[in-house]
């Protein structure tokens, strides 16, 4: 409602100054009844905004605040008041109220595929700078330009409305003064306003056609890449542990060629993502609780999929785990043999996944506050759960499967047997779908026990 007032309202201050100034005079204009009309319209049009904004002041929490973000509300309605009527033209002012409705416009493109939501913004930017940088350079140059109207100057060369009309546009994408050239000084420097308007605008105009087409190529190079993809990880979600992983992944030998597809509803190059970084995987620009936007990302051959927490967009916690436990549970039944790990923020939502069969979770803040609370008890301890916990340096953990040779042995001869002959540390053991054992104080292998090991590189048993 209000955009369609701002609208209508420009629309009749346009032809009240085209108006005065053809009449020679508010006076000589004020005699026409069809002018009177308008002007009488626009008035209380202008009377509803007024009301507008002295209702917003009075529910404006900060004062200043109000006059920071309506400062040219405010400068729009002045000319309702009759000392100031020979400055109706600042009501085109307003016309920039229309630049707040960009966000809505932004939220409703979310609908809109992918590669047309990278633009939206700049297209819209660049259409409202067009109208705006057209409707008052018309409007400046037949105020200015008013000596043109004088029947001695042919009429291709008077500067009336429509002819002041065509001279923005052709000025605004030619760079130069044309058809015809300003005489004053006032008009001039529209005019020069309006060519630096206009390269503006080219250059906003080439950057988004560019980005659009870089954007064209990551999604055909991405397709081509995720058509032969097998056996690979799935990282669902973006946040300060991607990196991470995607680091460590390709810092571990055994995982260092398997392919990783990222699927994340982000512009990885307004967040900073680095080059090096996004070589390293296949990304898919896409909500991950979509079920078309897994399958894109071939789930059905996944190894493994990670679901971090979604906090972006200003969602809460509560609002984040529902989407993991969304994402994790559709991964399950889109491929049951997928191993899936999710970050959850509330461990009282973990109950979800466990009857949903994920394989793992992890509560990231919970975590965090044992490992301070050990380093708080055993000074040092940090450094060593660092090392342990990267593939990057120093020692590793290692889950492999024992060797036949092992059938029968107890846990300790297994354990002398293991640094001697490798250097390695025996850490835990688990029989067929028991619980782990951390260092168990007796335990005879069986076949099929699977094992966890502390080492340095990659282990061979």
């Amino acid at each position: 409602m209000i955009g369609l007032l701002v609208v209508f309202s420009v629309g009749l201050t346009l032809y009240e100054v085209v108006a005065v100034n053809s009449a020679g005079g508010e006076s000589v204009a004020s005699s026409d009844s069809y002018f009177r009309g308008v002007v009488f319209l626009n008035d209380a049009i202008t009377v509803l905004f007024l009301v507008e904004l002295i209702l917003r002041f009075v529910a404006a929490a900060s004062k200043r605040q109000f006059f920071v973000e309506f400062w040219l509300d405010i400068l729009a309605v002045i000319p309702q008041f009759r000392a100031f009527r020979g400055f109706r033209a600042m009501r085109l002012l307003r016309l920039f109220r229309i630049l707040r409705f960009f966000g809505v416009a932004t939220r409703i493109a979310n609908h809109f595929p992918s590669i047309f939501r990278r633009g939206t913004t700049e297209y819209l930017v660049m259409c409202g700078l067009l109208v705006v940088t057209v409707i008052f350079s018309t409007v400046l140059m037949v105020s200015f330009e008013k000596a043109t109207l004088d029947s001695a100057v042919p009429a291709d060369k008077q500067f009336t409305f429509e002819n002041a009309l065509w001279f923005s546009v052709y000025s605004l994408f030619a760079g130069e003064p044309t058809p015809m050239t300003p005489t004053t000084r006032s008009g001039r420097i529209v005019a020069a306003f309006v060519m630096f308007m206009g390269l503006t605008i080219f250059a906003m105009f080439t950057g988004t056609v560019s980005a659009y087409m870089v954007e064209t190529f990551h999604v055909e190079k991405n397709s081509y890449e995720l058509e032969n993809v097998e056996n690979h990880l799935i990282i669902c979600g973006w946040n300060s542990k991607t990196e991470i992983i995607i680091k460590e992944h390709r810092a571990s030998n055994r995982s260092k060629k398997t392919p990783i597809v990222v699927i994340a509803n982000v512009d990885l190059e307004k967040i900073g993502v680095a080059n090096q970084i996004t070589r390293e995987f296949i990304f898919v620009r896409d909500d991950f609780t979509r079920v078309t936007a897994l399958e894109k990302a071939h789930i059905g051959r996944a190894k493994t999929c990670i679901i971090l927490s979604d906090l972006s967009g200003g969602r809460s916690e509560q609002d984040a785990d529902a989407r993991t436990i969304l994402a994790a549970l559709t991964c399950e039944s889109l491929n049951p043999d997928v191993y899936t790990c999710a970050e959850l923020m509330n461990r009282s939502y973990g109950g979800h996944l466990d009857r949903g069969r994920v394989n793992d979770y992890v509560v990231s803040d919970e975590y965090a506050g044992y490992m301070l609370a050990q380093a708080s008890m055993n000074h040092g301890l940090m450094g060593v759960l660092e090392e342990l916990l990267t593939h990057q340096r120093g020692q590793v953990f290692h889950r492999i499967t024992i060797p036949d040779s092992w059938s029968g042995k107890d846990y300790l001869s297994c354990m002398m047997l293991l640094k001697k002959d490798h250097n390695a540390t025996l850490v835990a053991v688990q029989h067929a779908d028991d619980e782990m054992m951390v260092n168990p104080d007796d335990h005879i292998f069986e076949p099929g026990d699977e094992i966890v090991v502390m080492s340095k590189g990659d282990l061979k048993i």
